[in-house]
């Protein structure tokens, strides 16, 4: 485990590191709009859209190990196409290339579910999402420092990301160990899959996870492009402002979902998680509408926000995953949770491409008050599983 762990660290070094820099390599170096810049960003998760059922349910077939590895050895290769063009047309095959890659996070569920007892799953998601908001630390303060070097604003930080991806890739082919033997594979058609999926009631957990992604997406392309407009934030201040992120990240998911979990139930503490990013969400906006400047400084009320939102996301997305692991068959369980990861990134899609052609419209203000909306109901659906759950135990 302490190896899939490290490849999860290392490689989302490298996703961080991009965030402060996809704005200034779209707008400034391709000559892109926010718009095109969302497109991009959307991209890369659609391609985690159709990845993630894909390599989960290979993974059910062939074994976790070899989709681990190919799938994080193609990452590297379309971070390092990236690191060295500014051709967009050429951005979008890369980011494409990378985002089927990034697929791979169902396969890394489905090898934490396999290890683990259904007990101590929320705990071990939430490492998972630890050393994630580990990589998030140190990924975009990297990312922003290393922005000036070399030539584009983007290809030290993509190359970066590049050779981090490329020793996730080694780190796996070495201390990753398969966690499913070849008799326990089996080749269930698709119609089979699917009929086992919705009776097991992980329908509705899919559903979650598109809201959650959806609501959480305006932060991916809003937070930026807000930062850049109303407080005329940097490249490197931007990266700092998302290392603050990666820090809550790793608190809460490190330490408090394993007792907040036990103490009032995974899906519990998913509610809880939509609620805080839900509040935060509508707090951003009364702040955007008054610069920044409406309870603190500008730069402590846009921290403020954000912590808000990143509590609820942190809370919601590893119990979501591991509430749903909980209803997964053995045999599909790569397929299973992929296809609800999947449906995330779908739903990141959706707020990804709604999120540019919202800002321009409206500002933060819009982008925002749409994410409070989605965040509500999320709220809704999740109270939805809670009763139905209870109901079953009756």
């Amino acid at each position: 485990m302490r190896g899939l762990l490290l490849v999860v660290f290392v490689n989302f070094i490298g996703v961080g590191a991009l965030i402060p820099i996809l704005p200034y390599a779209v707008i400034d170096v391709a000559g892109g709009s926010e718009t095109t810049m969302a497109l991009l960003m959307a991209s890369f998760a659609i391609s985690m859209f159709f990845g993630a059922p894909i390599l989960g349910m290979i993974s059910d077939r062939i074994g976790r190990r070899k989709v681990l590895y190919s799938s994080v050895l193609v990452s590297t290769i379309g971070h390092l196409i990236f690191a060295l063009t500014t051709d967009l047309t050429i951005m979008f095959a890369a980011r494409i290339l990378a985002g089927i890659g990034a697929g791979n996070i169902g396969v890394i569920q489905a090898i934490i579910t396999d290890r683990t007892e259904p007990e101590e799953r929320a705990k071990w998601m939430g490492m998972l999402g630890a050393f994630i908001g580990f990589g998030f630390v140190a990924g975009p303060a990297l990312g922003g420092l290393l922005s000036g070097l070399g030539g584009a604003v983007h290809m030290v930080p993509f190359l970066l990301a590049s050779g981090l991806s490329f020793i996730g890739f080694v780190i796996s082919l070495i201390t990753v160990k398969e966690t499913i033997s070849s008799e326990s594979t089996r080749r269930l058609p698709m119609a089979q899959r699917w009929q086992n999926f919705k009776s097991a009631g992980l329908a509705i957990f899919a559903v979650a996870a598109f809201l959650l992604n959806l609501s959480f997406a305006q932060i991916e392309v809003s937070f930026v492009l807000v930062l850049k407009d109303k407080l005329d934030f940097t490249s490197v201040h931007t990266g700092w402002f998302f290392t603050w992120i990666g820090v809550l990240i790793v608190i809460i998911q490190g330490g408090l979902i394993s007792p907040v979990s036990k103490r009032i139930t995974d899906i519990g503490a998913t509610l809880l998680g939509a609620a805080f990013l839900c509040l935060g969400q509508f707090v951003t906006v009364i702040t955007v509408q008054h610069d920044f400047s409406f309870l603190f400084s500008p730069v402590l009320t846009a921290l403020f926000c954000t912590t808000l939102v990143c509590i609820g996301f942190a809370f919601a997305n590893p119990t979501l995953s591991s509430a749903a692991s909980k209803k997964t068959r053995t045999g599909q369980i790569g397929g299973a949770l992929g296809l609800v990861s999947g449906c995330g990134s779908l739903g990141q899609v959706a707020g990804l491409l709604l999120a540019g052609p919202l800002y321009q419209m409206g500002g933060g203000m819009l982008t925002f008050g749409t994410g409070a909306f989605v965040s509500a109901l999320l709220c809704i659906v999740t109270f939805w599983i809670i009763l139905g759950d209870r109901k079953a135990q009756q």
